[in-house]
């Protein structure tokens, strides 16, 4: 456990602060650790998560297995998951460990499609009868999040929407009720638009998006996880010359222009791995937000502040703050995927 750090944050001002109890105070009483030859940020944020397995992999998870991805976040210098679902509520185990040693998590339970619109009996599957009463269930029973399968392709149909606008204005309503967020997987050209006006929380994948979606989800504080490199696999892994490698790279090729109208008009664009790589290596993501036509700054927001704001999650160098630090030997403005050379949770040094 440390006593005092000196730092330096990403705009250069160097702090002294003490630590005390696992939180920051204003004036140390004891030397402190100087880590002023690094760049420091108060933590990571994994935004579309899936701790239950490292690829995708059609089981139960296993809590143990969790436990271990949910430390190596940690170790990475992810301080917060967000997971958005599995087929079970077994990533929800972590939150009987203390937080030295995992992330902050905010968390769906289980997915929830129709049938024939995921992959079989991996989701719970509803129709317009029994939608609420589950989504009121996950809400009840996650930490606070709902996610929803808007769409699924169907042989020979491409793409096809799960619910109609009537059932996301539904679920969402019933989830705002129960205190819990919305998230819905979407990759088809129609869904994004309706899971919008329905008002979902936040958008996953989201590739065909419209300026008007950008400016009503901006309006009221919603959130666009775009999962880049989730988006490039899935076309290498079905070829892009298929009908659905053409269409996932369609919706790539917009998104140089969405991802600057979408900070612009208040959209929290925020990084997630969704099981292209472990939650440690969301530089990554923040690497592919850059090169698709977001400043540094803002792509690497959305694995710091921006999703921290958005998550409603206090983080920073401020007295009574979590003693959390995460130190780059290189700005991550300039490098988002190099590895931390220090890590600071709770006041304890986990690495470096």
């Amino acid at each position: 456990m440390i006593e005092a750090v000196r730092l330096r944050d990403l705009q250069g001002r160097v702090l002294e602060l003490g630590v005390e109890d696992g939180r920051w105070t204003g004036h140390p009483t004891a030397p402190p650790l100087d880590a002023t030859r690094l760049w420091a940020v108060p933590g990571l944020v994994d935004a579309h998560a899936h701790l239950a397995a490292d690829r995708l992999d059609l089981r139960p998870g296993d809590p143990t297995e969790i436990a271990g991805r949910a430390f190596a976040a940690l170790e990475g210098g992810v301080f917060l998951c967000v997971d958005k679902g599995w087929c079970d509520r077994s990533v929800l185990s972590l939150l009987r460990h203390p937080p030295t040693e995992r992330p902050d998590l905010q968390a769906a339970g289980r997915m929830i499609a129709v049938p024939g619109g995921y992959y079989e009996g991996f989701a719970v599957e509803v129709d317009v009868d029994t939608l609420t009463e589950v989504v009121a269930d996950e809400a009840g029973n996650a930490a606070g999040w709902v996610k929803l399968v808007g769409d699924w392709p169907r042989r020979g149909r491409g793409p096809v929407a799960n619910f109609d606008e009537d059932a996301l204005r539904m679920a969402v309503e019933v989830a705002h009720r129960a205190g819990a967020r919305v998230a819905i997987h979407t990759m088809a050209p129609e869904v994004p638009s309706m899971a919008v006006r329905a008002g979902v929380d936040s958008i996953e994948h989201g590739l065909f998006l419209t300026d008007e979606d950008l400016s009503r989800l901006g309006a009221r504080g919603g959130a666009w996880v775009p999962t880049i490199r989730r988006v490039e696999e899935l076309v290498q892994v079905l070829g892009a010359d298929s009908s659905g490698g053409r269409l996932l790279s369609e919706g790539l090729s917009r998104i140089s222009d969405l991802l600057p109208q979408a900070v612009q008009t208040g959209v929290a664009v925020l990084a997630g791995s969704d099981l292209t790589f472990p939650s440690a290596r969301i530089g990554e993501e923040v690497a592919a937000l850059r090169e698709y036509g977001l400043e540094p700054a803002d792509a690497l927001a959305a694995a710091t502040t921006r999703a921290y704001r958005y998550l409603g999650v206090a983080a920073g160098f401020e007295p009574g703050l979590p003693a959390d630090l995460v130190g780059f030997e290189v700005h991550p403005w300039e490098d988002p995927t190099a590895p931390p050379a220090l890590v600071i949770r709770r006041g304890r040094i986990l690495s470096g």
